[in-house]
């Protein structure tokens, strides 16, 4: 004799699965949210920390100073080639929840600068750690999260 079977799911094993998936989705939501706002705060430090960088090799490499100079919301590093200033390299804010708090730095031939400077990179969210761009008078700089290390 024969005995056939039922291949496939009931209506209720669906409910169930889609249930827990459901609730597994709104507990890992938060937590993702949150990784995201930390993950642009992290893109836009690097991209501000390289850029710095690179406008301080180029016044070494070239023998002259360069300037990072603020325009547009934008900040540019710029040096003169063939008496004209250009632009060699740009920092753009890449999503609109950051705030960075851009200044005009000079940078001398020898890789120095008039002072130090603290650059903040902020979403305004208390649920994320800013970023500091802490540069020294020598030129050395590097991120941190707490204002205090610089």
């Amino acid at each position: 004799m024969l005995v056939k079977k039922n291949i496939g799911f009931t209506l209720l094993e669906i409910l169930i699965t889609i249930t827990i998936i459901g609730i597994l989705a709104a507990v890992a939501t938060p937590s993702f949210i949150t990784f995201i706002k930390r993950d642009r705060l992290v893109t836009n430090s690097n991209q501000l920390h390289s850029v710095f960088k690179f406008a301080r090799s180029e016044a070494i490499k070239r023998d002259q100073t360069t300037f990072l100079k603020v325009e547009n919301n934008q900040w540019l590093a710029k040096t003169a080639i063939n008496s004209t200033q250009t632009t060699l390299n740009v920092f753009e804010i890449t999503h609109s929840s950051i705030s960075v708090d851009l200044k005009d730095i000079e940078v001398t031939s020898s890789g120095e600068l008039d002072k130090t400077y603290q650059i903040l990179v902020s979403d305004s969210d208390s649920t994320t750690a800013d970023f500091v761009l802490c540069i020294l008078q020598s030129g050395q700089s590097w991120l941190a999260e707490d204002p205090e290390i610089c």
